[in-house]
């Protein structure tokens, strides 16, 4: 094949006044991100049939039929393709004339919500190519009069292609049928009874394969059917064979649109009365691009919070926030860069992205700054210690019906100022190295020159009274302690040992497999009657705007 010759797409205009470009420059692909609802199987119709590049475009239906016929015979070539690309065949009509039928004979005049049928179709086409190619590659050897490389037909490159992506499977061609040889077994079975991911495979090759060189190819929900550790492979293995095309994925599903490495990414945001509100994704935010669609994709405010989605930070505030999509983003660090990077970018994504981390040792200075850049911190040192508080484990303990509710809540206490005196000395490093550590970041690293570098250096230097700043956290330890504190050793005391040491105090067992008395709080947060701890959470966290 070519190289790429149709290397952009024209668009409708967008509706969005930040948005007025219509030709977008592709490379081996453009992936159009949409929610469902937002108008891509629309867009996929208005290229095929309104845009100025119609003529080049073939497009692939995420509704369509996987039904194998038992055999399939052979026609001519050019019936075959016709009744493939425009869903019938007529000798007496030229090629214009079939397209100006395709949407009554190829889509029963539902461009949009037919459900194409044309799997018998695609096999005519590829059992005729493979018999054309054979014919030809036979009359021309007995003419030359010694035996040469058969040509590649588009079944040999299925085949390759689906035993590259199924290595354990074996794609056997036979004469007007497909059959399939599974591991080390002897026997075959027809592809009729292979699975949906088996059967697709094959047909969205043939698909791409069948169409003429330097087309656009649009593939609406393109991960359809497949299971996701093989989407890439399939799509890398299939563009490579089709450099000569331009590959347009209509999809819903942001973990496909990330393995398109090399796409230029639209995020389609709305479409009413025949118009769409489309936004070209730019390629030089600092973002990672996950995070980005994940975002854009959004219809809700945004809550960026610590940890990944199996981290207690996402379950308790994906149910304490219902009204928000909550995103964990890493670290403390991550968030609050996610959440400034992203409130710059309202022209793109038009919602309120705000943040919540840990405490981490933060000066009430520093808290005040976050909250000002739209990132709250909790009134504790971590998470678990949210958990710690009086009246959840009074909550907790009246779900168990445990009588002993005000002796488990002095052992608690009593496990958490004990082991903060055990590990004072820790403690108060540990908050005087963060300090220091601070300090050093408003170091002017654009200076210029030794002395501009030395000066820079001084100030900090000068700032940093480190026995000012370890007696002042001294005492305030000490303070803590000495007035038993509760609510200020949770904020300050970071020991994620805590909570396991306090699960034995319900009856639980703690296991990182199985951290029980987490997982009876995420039950009762989950559960229907969740109104007292949901409401006594939230009385914890510190005041968040309304959006």
């Amino acid at each position: 094949m070519q190289n790429t010759q149709i290397e952009k797409l024209l668009l409708p205009p967008s509706v969005s006044t930040a948005q007025e470009e219509l030709e977008i420059q592709g490379k081996s692909s453009i992936v159009i991100v949409g929610a469902n609802g937002s108008g891509k199987t629309r867009l996929g119709s208005w290229l095929e049939f309104k845009s100025q590049q119609s003529r080049f475009v073939h497009r692939i239906a995420a509704q369509k039929s996987l039904l194998i016929p038992d055999y399939c015979q052979t026609s001519s070539l050019n019936a075959a393709k016709n009744s493939l690309f425009y869903g019938y065949h007529n000798e007496n009509l030229n090629e214009s004339n079939l397209k100006a039928n395709k949407q009554i004979r190829r889509w029963n005049q539902k461009p949009n919500t037919f459900l194409l049928n044309d799997y018998d179709k695609l096999l005519v086409y590829l059992f005729t190519e493979e018999f054309d190619k054979s014919v030809k590659y036979r009359q021309q050897a007995s003419v030359n009069q010694q035996p040469e490389t058969p040509p590649e037909t588009s079944l040999d490159i299925i085949k390759r292609i689906w035993e590259f992506i199924l290595p354990h499977r074996e794609l056997i061609i036979r004469a007007g049928k497909i059959e399939v040889c599974s591991g080390n077994e002897e026997s075959s079975y027809h592809a009729a009874e292979m699975s949906d991911g088996e059967r697709v495979i094959i047909y969205l090759i043939g698909q791409c394969l069948a169409v003429k060189e330097n087309s656009i190819i649009i593939i609406d929900e393109p991960e359809l059917h497949l299971h996701k550790a093989l989407q890439s492979r399939l799509w890398d293995a299939i563009e490579t064979e089709r450099s000569d095309c331009l590959f347009v994925y209509l999809t819903h599903d942001l973990d496909f649109a990330v393995t398109r490495v090399n796409s230029r990414k639209i995020w389609l945001k709305s479409y009413e009365n025949d118009k769409w509100d489309w936004h070209l994704i730019s390629e030089d935010l600092d973002i990672r691009e996950q995070l980005l669609l994940e975002i854009i994709g959004s219809r809700q405010p945004i809550l960026f919070v610590e940890g990944d989605k199996t981290s207690l930070d996402f379950f308790l505030f994906s149910h304490l926030f219902k009204n928000y999509t909550i995103i964990p983003n890493g670290g403390s660090h991550d968030v609050i860069h996610a959440t400034c990077s992203f409130s710059q970018l309202k022209t793109l994504h038009s919602l309120d992205c705000k943040g919540i981390i840990d405490s981490d040792f933060r000066t009430d200075e520093q808290i005040e700054n976050l909250k000002s850049k739209g990132v709250f911190c909790l009134d504790f040192s971590e998470i678990e210690n949210l958990l710690l508080s009086e009246n959840i484990l009074k909550l907790v303990a009246e779900s168990l019906c445990r009588e002993d509710v005000d002796e488990i809540i002095d052992k608690t206490k009593h496990l958490v100022f004990t082991q903060m005196e055990d590990e004072k000395e820790r403690l108060i490093s540990s908050i005087v190295a963060t300090q220091i550590e601070n300090n050093f970041k408003t170091f002017d690293a654009k200076a210029i020159g030794q002395s501009k570098l030395q000066e820079s250096l001084n100030q900090v230097c000068t700032r940093i009274d480190l026995s000012q700043i370890y007696q002042e956290t001294q005492e305030l330890i000490n303070r803590i302690l000495e007035t038993k504190d509760y609510s200020m050793a949770l904020r300050i005391y970071d020991n994620k040992g805590l909570l396991p040491q306090v699960t034995s105090f319900f009856g639980f067992k703690h296991t990182k497999k199985s951290p029980q008395l987490i997982n009876h709080i995420k039950r009762l947060l989950a559960s229907r009657d969740n109104q007292r701890l949901v409401e006594t959470l939230l009385e914890l966290l510190p005041e968040f705007p309304e959006f």
